[in-house]
């Protein structure tokens, strides 16, 4: 198992914005990952990064639902900072998403974006 480190933080959301789904799910993953981490998840730089907008548009990939939910986990992870990396997440327009995406069919993303909406509460 690699880790994920955050110098290889532009090479992540480099790939979260190209047209090609494989490494789109790639480049999310390992932003999931870098904010999975115990102490100190680098939120800040993956909000000043720009990768924000990206993910919340992979919530709208209902053809690509691991993307979804990488997306969506990233994404809590962000929202479970303080309240202006929460705020950064909510000014992105994931809301909608997360609230859609409770009906999803998929039972991981439906269980993801409940972890959100429990955030948000």
């Amino acid at each position: 198992m690699r880790f994920v480190q955050l110098k290889e933080l532009p090479q992540m959301v480099a790939k979260v914005f190209t047209s090609d789904t494989n490494a789109q799910f790639d480049g999310t993953t390992q932003i999931r990952k870098l904010l999975s981490i115990q102490r100190n998840p680098p939120i800040n730089e993956v909000i000043q990064s720009g990768a924000i907008p990206r993910l919340v548009q992979f919530l709208g990939e209902a053809n690509h639902p691991k993307l979804q939910f990488e997306a969506a986990w990233a994404l809590t992870n962000i929202a479970s900072g303080n309240s202006i990396q929460t705020k950064a997440v909510v000014e992105a327009d994931a809301v909608p998403w997360f609230i859609k995406l409770l009906v999803s069919n998929d039972n991981d993303v439906k269980e993801q974006v409940s972890c959100f909406n429990q955030l948000v509460d």
